[in-house]
């Protein structure tokens, strides 16, 4: 049985939102070695902020490579590749979800945040932000929208030019020296 994409439950839990979430759009509930979860729990949230609180800092880059290492080495289940800088491409990536995997990006948000992206068409990005905010949030950006019952798959559409533009607006993947995606696939 599949389950709904879930949202974080602190400030800093985007990361292990998402990667949690991949697992869920990928495989069914009674599928999912709960060994993934814990090298998720046990990665995520190993930054400190300015005042040395651990987990206030969300998660390094560094956990991010170590969950990707583990996941990749875990008895043929899921792969996971990783492109940085100029080899994150439209058309890497929706090779990726026509295969039937989906990707996790490191977009602006205030910061940097992690997302889901399940689906991209010739205009649009289709994604689930894990950080829950209001139906209204988005009213007033044309670029950005909210979806309220599509809990399995998006929780908002963006477009293309806004998530590969390389500005600081919600959801853009930044400059493209700063950009990073995680692509993940069923083996």
């Amino acid at each position: 049985m599949k389950v709904p994409l879930t949202f974080q439950n602190t400030e800093y839990d985007c990361c292990s939102a998402s990667f949690i979430n991949a697992l869920n759009f990928l495989f069914e509930r009674e599928e999912i070695p709960p060994q993934l979860i814990k090298i998720i729990a046990n990665y995520t949230l190993d930054k400190k902020d300015k005042y040395g609180i651990a987990g206030k800092g969300g998660t390094s880059h560094f956990a991010v490579r170590k969950i990707v290492q583990d996941f990749g080495n875990f008895n043929n289940l899921i792969s996971c590749k990783v492109l940085r800088g100029d080899d994150v491409t439209l058309e890497k990536m929706k090779i990726c979800l026509e295969e039937g995997g989906v990707i996790i990006a490191r977009c602006y948000q205030d910061e940097e945040h992690y997302v889901l992206i399940t689906k991209i068409d010739d205009y649009f990005v289709y994604l689930f932000d894990p950080y829950y905010i209001e139906e209204d949030y988005y009213v007033k950006d044309d670029q950005v929208a909210v979806v309220l019952d599509e809990m399995f798959t998006h929780n908002r559409i963006v477009k293309i030019g806004r998530l590969m533009g390389g500005s600081h607006a919600d959801f853009s993947l930044m400059e493209p020296e700063k950009r990073e995606v995680i692509l993940l696939n069923r083996i």
